[in-house]
């Protein structure tokens, strides 16, 4: 599986399909299509529709400046500057260093959502925020390696070139090695030339290629990834079953955070910031919203700690007085009932 980040989207391609998603009216909408020319002509117009005007701009005068002048000199007509072929393929790969802003933070979760080894869901969209922001096989290591590939044989050639000579050969043989010499370096027997490659092709992805994204770019490239492993590669999407070994006592309590003195009777804000704190957890422990309570679930060590902190939430948007009710439910005389299993236990009794 490979990805591609654009100013409004992401796309995972896999041998069969691709998985599109992209931002409309402020919400990710994902879909699959089929791996092939019509397909990639769709993406290629949607892609470039997207990108800022100012980039549409400078790629057709660079465009221009490099096929124009040879139709007019065909002709004779000499009044026209001719742009080198090659300047145009700098120009392509250097736009990499001035990516515009959404396009930073949607390559970002690209890389996170790779990065993070658990499932690609919605609910780990905050684990999924804390994950590696560089990727090993980005194509900002071959951007990264072809211009250190021009910088350094440039020269070396002309010794017997003239520099205009030197930069086409150079150049245009690098479109072509560097990607094979990408893929030879990710060999793991070739890490004493990969490492000093892709530290430089780390510090230019943290600083310059990708920023740290928001949610909604987070969910955009989820809804992606999703898109295409549930079309392509299901076995992505299923939870490792937790070995026996690391079963413990699970305790279950319910909570109830309510601020006192507040203007408004509302306590839906405070909820939903409950919500977010327990889906930071939820590595730790289960937890299910009920329209009076909130149900969590896991070891006492882990419980008691986050009691406090959703205990501190209404303090921190203001509130002056925070009432925290607790029931807990703790059994050791059996074998460990999860809250699903008691639900199951009773409506098993009413059939």
């Amino acid at each position: 599986m490979k990805g591609l980040s654009y100013q409004n989207g992401v796309l995972f391609f896999g041998s069969k399909y691709i998985g599109w998603a992209s931002v409309k009216n402020n919400k990710p909408v994902s879909e699959v299509l089929p791996f092939n020319s019509a397909s990639m002509l769709k993406i290629a117009l949607n892609v470039f529709k997207a990108m800022p005007a100012w980039y549409k701009t400078i790629f057709f005068i660079w465009a221009a400046a490099v096929l124009v002048p040879p139709v007019f000199h065909s002709y004779e007509v000499t009044a026209f500057p001719e742009l080198p072929f090659y300047t145009f393929i700098y120009f392509l790969l250097g736009t990499h260093f001035i990516f515009p802003k959404q396009l930073k933070m949607f390559h970002g979760a690209e890389h996170k959502v790779f990065s993070f080894k658990g499932v690609k869901k919605r609910r780990n969209i905050y684990r999924i925020k804390k994950a590696n922001i560089t990727n090993r096989y980005c194509s900002t290591n071959i951007v990264v390696m072809y211009f250190l590939t021009v910088l350094i044989f440039t020269p070396f050639f002309y010794l017997w070139y003239s520099i205009e000579q030197a930069a086409a050969i150079v150049s245009y043989s690098a479109v072509v090695f560097v990607p094979i010499l990408h893929r030879i370096i990710q060999r793991k027997k070739m890490s004493i030339f990969r490492k000093p490659i892709l530290g430089v092709s780390y510090a230019v992805q943290r600083r310059i290629t990708c920023s740290h994204p928001e949610r909604i770019h987070l969910l955009t490239a989820v809804e992606a990834y999703r898109a295409l492993a549930e079309k392509e590669f299901p076995y992505l999407l299923k939870e490792k079953p937790k070995k026996k070994k690391e079963e413990k006592k699970m305790a279950i309590i319910d909570i109830t955070v309510v601020p006192v003195g507040t203007e408004s009777t509302s306590m839906s804000e405070d909820v939903a910031e409950i919500q977010k704190v327990l889906e930071m957890h939820s590595e730790k422990i289960d937890f299910q919203l009920t329209s009076m309570s909130t149900i969590v679930e896991g070891d006492l060590k882990d419980l008691f700690p986050i009691v406090q902190e959703l205990h501190e939430i209404p303090f921190n948007r203001g509130a002056k007085r925070v009432t925290t009710n607790i029931r807990l439910d703790d059994r050791r005389d059996t074998g460990h009932e999860s809250m699903k299993g008691k639900v199951n236990s009773v409506e098993n009794k009413m059939n």
